[in-house]
């Protein structure tokens, strides 16, 4: 196999619809989400790559040639989101940002330790709640709120300076002033953005980017047999406007042998509905590339490990991986060496992810897909490390899938780029604690 990169720049506003239903009634409003999930990406390339090896149009002739039955099957990784010469992650969640007395507040959310370092059940399940035994308490502010102005994407050289040095307080420190920089952005609406002030906040939007705006227009529906506007059936749709300098990233591994890959490759394809316009083209660029030199050092026989998740996950019990047990380490579905326990998970919630296939169908009409629960990019996972070196995890695992695999036919989460995942350290803080104490001791 050898890996082909996509740059997917956006050329009108992208209606990706989530699962919420939309139909004829007059009022409707068609939803599109702030994020562009790996299988609308995978789905587009393949369609689109299917359409340059078959020389048509027509997806249904599309669908029926030969060569495509192999381009359904080639497994693509993304999307990354790539600003100028920078790429983005999703903003972990473990990065606690929050407002006390007016002011910002930022910490390293993870657990305290073992229970037998706390009196008091395990925070926010109670006394006696499902895996106490496993899962460590977390220590969480007593005051304050969260702040709503957290950004959406984080710069890779910020990111990768979190995961291998976030239970420094340099970093945190760093975070917070870069946070702050990025909270008066954001405050200053109206008028002229003075020289002075612009120059000091440069730095954070290096580093920080915010959701994707989304644009909504009304239209009518048009009656079928008049071609004119239906009376009263006026009805909302949301676009995503993906800005000028952002493009898409997604890898496609091509096999060697079979298929022929279009060379130059550069089309205008539709993406997501209403048959909006992206460019697609082969990008010359560094690929997703491997595990970067500061994880692996920042890893290298390290005790705990965290895992961050780049794109949505499919897990068939919920929050909880396939490939753990029932108490929380890693079975026999775990592809890599290195055995790992869960002590926390840090999941805000879940994400509906659906859309519609064209694929297998008679009429060519198509069908629309089961809304299932993914756990939201961004999430983050806390490991205690049982066996290995997990340096030899983050360099074999570096933005690999960690899905499981879904039951149901025509699903394929690990093909379609769901799941990927970033490694990166981080140590329970009553052992923090203990190494300060210890460290004033001897000074």
């Amino acid at each position: 196999m050898m890996n082909k990169l996509l740059q997917i720049r956006p050329l009108d506003p992208v209606i990706n619809r989530d699962g919420r239903p939309f139909g004829a009634t007059p009022g409707a409003i068609a939803y599109s989400m702030r994020d562009f999930s790996p299988s609308l990406i995978a789905g587009t390339v393949r369609t689109m790559l299917g359409k340059q090896l078959s020389r048509s149009s027509s997806n249904s002739e599309v669908f029926r040639s030969e060569s495509v039955a192999a381009v359904k099957k080639l497994t693509i990784r993304g999307p990354l989101y790539r600003r100028g010469e920078t790429w983005f992650f999703p903003f972990p969640k473990d990065l606690h940002c929050y407002m006390e007395e007016g002011e910002l507040k930022v910490s390293f959310k993870c657990p305290i330790g073992s229970q037998s370092t706390l009196r008091g059940g395990f925070y926010g399940t109670g006394k006696y709640g499902l895996h106490e035994e496993e899962l460590w308490p977390v220590a969480m502010p007593k005051y304050g709120k969260e702040w709503k102005g957290i950004p959406e994407y984080i710069s890779e050289p910020l990111m990768i300076q979190w995961l291998a040095g976030s239970i420094h307080e340099h970093v945190i420190e760093k975070m917070k002033v870069l946070l702050e920089q990025w909270r008066d952005r954001q405050g200053s609406s109206g008028g002229e953005i003075k020289q002075a002030w612009h120059e000091r906040i440069s730095e954070a939007e290096k580093h920080f980017m915010e959701a994707f705006a989304v644009d909504r227009r009304t239209h009518t529906a048009i009656d079928e047999n008049t071609y004119s506007s239906k009376d009263e059936a006026l009805f909302e749709v949301e676009s995503v406007v993906v800005p000028s300098d952002v493009s898409l990233l997604a890898e496609v591994q091509w096999p060697e042998q079979g298929l022929e890959w279009p060379e130059r490759l550069s089309v205008i394809h539709s993406l997501g509905g209403k048959r909006r316009l992206a460019h697609f083209q082969e990008w010359e660029g560094p690929s997703f590339g491997s595990c970067p030199e500061e994880i692996s050092k920042a890893l290298d026989q390290r005790k705990y490990v965290r895992m961050v998740l780049v794109t949505p996950a499919y897990f068939a019990k919920g929050w909880r991986p396939g490939w753990l047990d029932e108490k929380l380490e890693t079975n026999e579905k775990w592809p890599y060496g290195v055995k790992l326990k869960l002590r926390w998970a840090c999941v805000p919630g879940w994400l509906p992810i659906s859309g519609w296939s064209y694929s297998n169908n008679r009429n060519g009409s198509g069908r629309e897909k089961a809304v299932r629960r993914m756990v939201p990019a961004g999430s983050v996972y806390f490991f205690e490390v049982k066996d290995g070196n997990p340096r030899d995890l983050a360099e074999k695992g570096w933005l690999a899938t960690v899905s499981d695999k879904d039951r149901r036919k025509g699903t394929f989460d690990a093909e379609d780029g769901f799941g990927l995942a970033i490694w990166g350290a981080w140590q329970p803080l009553c052992e923090k604690l203990v190494e300060e104490t210890e460290r004033v001791a001897r000074n």
